[in-house]
């Protein structure tokens, strides 16, 4: 349970499933979307099945005009309500939710594991920010010192740390944040260079490289960039509306736009098969034992060999590809072509 104080006075007790509810709601009407109660109960649903934060099942509208009254008198939240948007709005935009701080073992357990992570993967200043902010937090907490030794007894040796980041990785990530379109100069692989004005509506790291999912306005369409071919960056002042349809596509199954090959079958033996339930390379791919217990069948619904390839030939002879021939004869000629460049007097050294 949590003490809230407003203007130097008690204002009543919010437990810390509510402070969750509030800035949820907070976040909502930041995006300036008129979102109304079903909305916020949609939210709700959310926090209890993705962050098992709650501990009943359901909420009624009940429940959102509480919450929005909570906001209303406690955190001074200026929200209305529209009847023509059917939604509710700030009428100052300039208004945070200022979230009091839970200092409970779960949530700074999160937050010290997300900070170590943010370590690796995300680059300077942003990686700075983050390490900042997370010390700013447990500096209020009276068990920091206990806490200051978990952050340096824990060691997280990432293997998707990005490669070749860009120096507009922060301009795209401010961008990205606050829904801005950015003019850059793009380079494909080709070596083409061209002036493109997008509008990034995705953000992810994949294969080792941060790229963003946007609306580019020269080909009329969503497109991928990988940051590190952005040659100049410049954000604009026009901002852009989220379009789910563009967050959506980019899931497991469709990062990439690689050929991909159907019914793919890999054999297993060994270690392969913990590092096959550790990556996931399609949202329905399965793992069966075969006979015997020595040796279990990969099975992926379909997938590029520019992924699988280098993932079987990792394994070390380990994991066997069955079919299709397309991914087999791809695996054979890039193992072929490792020997087959190798020198003399390299092969001459080896055991």
């Amino acid at each position: 349970m949590k003490k809230i104080q407003s203007d130097g006075q008690s204002r009543g007790t919010v437990t810390r499933i509510q402070i969750h509810r509030l800035a949820r709601i907070a976040a909502l009407l930041k995006e300036n979307n008129y979102p109304n109660a079903t909305d916020f109960l949609k939210e709700y649903y959310d926090l209890e099945h993705g962050a098992e934060l709650i501990n009943k099942d359901s909420y009624s509208t009940r429940t959102v005009y509480r919450d929005i009254e909570l906001l209303k008198g406690v955190f001074k939240c200026p929200v209305k309500f529209s009847r023509r948007n059917n939604g509710y709005y700030l009428a100052d935009k300039k208004w945070n939710f200022e979230c009091p701080t839970d200092f409970s073992d779960t949530v700074i357990l999160p937050l010290i594991i997300g900070s170590k992570i943010a370590e690796d993967i995300f680059p300077n200043p942003l990686r700075s920010q983050i390490k900042a902010a997370v010390d700013s937090v447990l500096k209020k907490d009276k068990t920091n010192t206990i806490r200051s030794a978990c952050m340096k007894s824990l060691k997280i040796f990432a293997e998707t740390s990005a490669v070749d980041i860009s120096k507009y990785f922060q301009l795209i990530f401010d961008a990205w944040f606050t829904h801005h379109s950015v003019k850059i100069m793009y380079e494909k692989s080709a070596g083409e260079i061209s002036e493109r004005i997008v509008d990034p509506h995705v953000l992810f790291l994949y294969n080792k490289e941060w790229r963003i999912k946007a609306y580019c306005h020269l080909r009329k369409k969503p497109l991928t960039f990988v940051l590190s071919r952005i040659r100049k960056a410049e954000m604009l002042r026009v901002e852009f509306k989220p379009d789910m349809k563009i967050i959506k596509s980019i899931n497991i199954d469709s990062i990439v736009s690689y050929t991909k090959y159907p019914n793919v079958k890999i054999r297993l033996i060994g270690d392969a098969v913990k590092f096959a339930i550790a990556s996931t390379m399609h949202s329905k791919q399965k793992i069966t034992a075969e006979r015997g217990g020595k040796s279990w069948i990969f099975s992926i619904p379909e997938i590029s060999k520019e992924v699988i390839t280098p993932w079987i030939l990792s394994q070390g002879g380990n994991a066997i590809p069955l079919c299709p021939p397309e991914i087999v004869e791809d695996v054979r000629k890039k193992a072929f072509a490792v020997t087959e460049n190798l020198s003399t007097e390299e092969l001459a050294k080896m055991p």
